[in-house]
């Protein structure tokens, strides 16, 4: 079983050290679920570490989230554009077909795509890429966010990130619900 002190942590993750782009009294109220996955996504990308490349997905100076599928984040993810992760200026993509995965540092995909996980991970291979699905049917992503209750929890799996050769931070790991 976690320790308290985890998941105190994990509203820290999210709340406190998570995106600027959050307003104060958002954050001291209910926030609505794809506000809370726009910030898992962000501080996803600011705990994780992609391999060195010189001819990598995109220029070193930006970072690039994508959305495959149908989009219901609205203006929450809309909100993170521009902002700086770790010194990259990130840049947000909508995507309705496979052919600019593979320039994208962590997809999101949707409901809608998930039921073709194993095309998508089959296109990317070992592109330097950190899946990120909401639906079990998504069997496969790096990460997989879930709602237990009203609460948001994820689940890593390992061997993706390895084989992509995405490092992410102990803080996210010790925050997971499992990791495999």
């Amino acid at each position: 079983m976690r320790r308290p002190f985890l998941h105190n942590a994990l509203l820290l993750l999210t709340g406190l050290c998570g995106p600027a782009w959050l307003p104060l009294n958002a954050q001291t109220r209910a926030v609505p679920e794809y506000m809370m996955k726009a910030s898992y996504l962000y501080n996803f990308m600011v705990f994780a570490e992609w391999p060195a490349s010189t001819d990598g997905p995109s220029p070193p100076e930006g970072l690039l989230l994508c959305v495959l599928g149908q989009d219901n984040f609205g203006q929450a993810l809309n909100d993170l554009e521009g902002k700086t992760v770790n010194g990259r200026r990130l840049s947000v993509s909508r995507l309705n077909g496979l052919t600019h995965v593979r320039k994208c540092q962590l997809l999101f995909v949707t409901e809608q795509e998930a039921p073709n996980m194993q095309a998508i991970l089959k296109h990317l291979a070992d592109a330097p890429v950190l899946t990120v699905a909401d639906t079990p049917v998504a069997a496969g992503a790096a990460i997989l966010l879930s709602l237990d209750g009203k609460r948001l929890i994820f689940d890593v799996n390992m061997q993706r990130t390895k084989k992509v050769g995405i490092t992410l931070s102990s803080k996210v790991l010790q925050l997971a619900r499992s990791t495999h």
